[in-house]
């Protein structure tokens, strides 16, 4: 065995991974999480919310879904991010998953030019679904949850939302982001 857990449904890689990197005795370095954690793709959307702590928004790329029965998802959120303060009081959230031309929108959700609120929302159009929340008009697809559990997790605050209303488009690319960089997909 590699010393890897394993669960019980998953079984043993065939041939032991060509970039095994040995962790400190306190475990893995922060760079080296990130470098790792790099390689993978993830879509790139926006939260936004919106009621008794005011508007807010910023970009997300930690997004999954939960369930689909009752239809959940969860979104991983730095705990210093002043947005987070604002959907742990709102409870509600949208999470729009972003088209393959709206990088400038997530960059500036993402704090790049140091946009206020006002300013970032101001940069596409927006519509509410049930809970409030702004939803981008453009997106790919939009899930408007109402948020049913938060955790605080090292860094992080994880936000379980239940869907409550989507919208989505039939065509368009999705923004990804991988190695520190936006790309999108193609089929194979």
């Amino acid at each position: 065995r590699s010393g890897m857990r394993l669960m019980s449904h998953v079984s043993e890689p065939a041939h032991p991974s060509p970039m095994v990197v040995n962790a400190p005795s306190s475990g893995v370095s922060t760079a080296q999480f990130r470098g790792a954690f790099a390689n993978f793709t993830t879509t790139v959307s926006i939260i936004a919310t919106d009621g008794p702590a005011g508007m807010a928004g910023l970009t997300c790329s930690a997004v999954c879904a939960v369930s689909d029965d009752p239809p959940l998802l969860l979104a991983c959120v730095h705990g210093q991010n002043a947005a987070t303060a604002a959907m742990k009081t709102n409870k509600v959230m949208s999470v729009s998953c972003l088209r393959a031309d709206q990088s400038e929108l997530s960059q500036a959700f993402a704090g790049v030019g140091r946009l206020t609120v006002e300013e970032r929302f101001a940069l596409g159009e927006w519509h509410v679904l049930a809970t409030g929340a702004p939803c981008s008009t453009s997106a790919l697809a939009t899930l408007d949850c109402e948020i049913v559990d938060i955790r605080d997790i090292g860094t992080h605050s994880i936000f379980v939302g239940k869907v409550v209303a989507t919208s989505a488009r039939e065509a368009g690319e999705p923004l990804v982001y991988q190695r520190r960089a936006y790309a999108t997909t193609r089929n194979l």
